[in-house]
């Protein structure tokens, strides 16, 4: 991929593992991964982050910081309908998304559900990014954190050995995952990535169903705005 510029010296860029897993030794975006993304180097002012939390208090904390970021770079599990454990590099576009589509995404964020898509949309809508944001994405299925878990268990049957979950080191395959994350997260951040493809609210993974209460006035507990509904 082309660097968009040369000013890496210059740029202070924040890299956020979104869903980091610090205790599961063999997961691609586990403690392999931070401790290969701190070994830099970085420029002055740069900062590797686990955002292992809601994007709620990761939107706030952003807010809260004096820290101008030139680049952010937030890595992170999606489904794209891609092959599995395909690592691709993009670049935010945003786009238009209306006030409902909004708060839904934010209803889903503060149920606790750690999510790169939503904390794209709710970072975007509070304006915490910077021009420059890259995600750099791992495509995972929702079944690809038990299917982890049932490899582990299949290599302990294997070897004859009891471990605790998550002891496991990362395999071939997991250690080139990890590689690939490390290369394209470096690369968005020192320099940025010009032809990295537009990621935009219209390819982000919709949010989960889900059953909500509204609250009205009395006046209008008639309506069928008053009632139960699912979005």
């Amino acid at each position: 991929m082309r660097a968009a510029s040369d000013d890496s010296r210059t740029s202070r860029a924040l890299i956020g593992i979104v869903g980091y897993y610090p205790f599961v030794r063999g997961y691609p975006l586990g403690p392999e991964l931070m401790a290969r993304l701190q070994q830099g180097p970085w420029p002055a002012g740069s900062e590797v982050r686990e955002m292992n939390w809601g994007p709620i208090a990761i939107v706030q904390d952003l807010q809260a910081g004096t820290t101008r970021w030139d680049r952010v770079v937030l890595v992170g599990a999606t489904d794209r309908g891609l092959l599995n454990d395909t690592v691709t590099c993009r670049r935010w576009a945003g786009g238009a998304l209306d006030a409902t589509e909004v708060q839904r995404r934010v209803f889903e964020a503060v149920t606790g559900v750690i999510s790169l898509d939503n904390l794209l949309v709710i970072g975007a809508h509070f304006g915490v990014w910077p021009e420059e944001l890259y995600t750099v994405e791992v495509q995972a299925t929702e079944h690809s954190w038990s299917d982890f878990v049932l490899e582990e268990i299949e290599v302990d049957r294997e070897t004859g050995r009891r471990q605790v979950i998550g002891t496991q080191p990362l395999t071939p395959h997991s250690d080139q995952i990890v590689e690939n994350i490390v290369n394209l997260a470096r690369q968005g951040a020192l320099t940025g990535v010009a032809d990295a493809p537009g990621l935009t609210v219209e390819q982000l993974t919709p949010v989960a169903a889900f059953c909500h209460h509204r609250f009205v006035d009395a006046t209008a507990t008639s309506s069928p705005q008053a009632k139960d509904r699912c979005s």
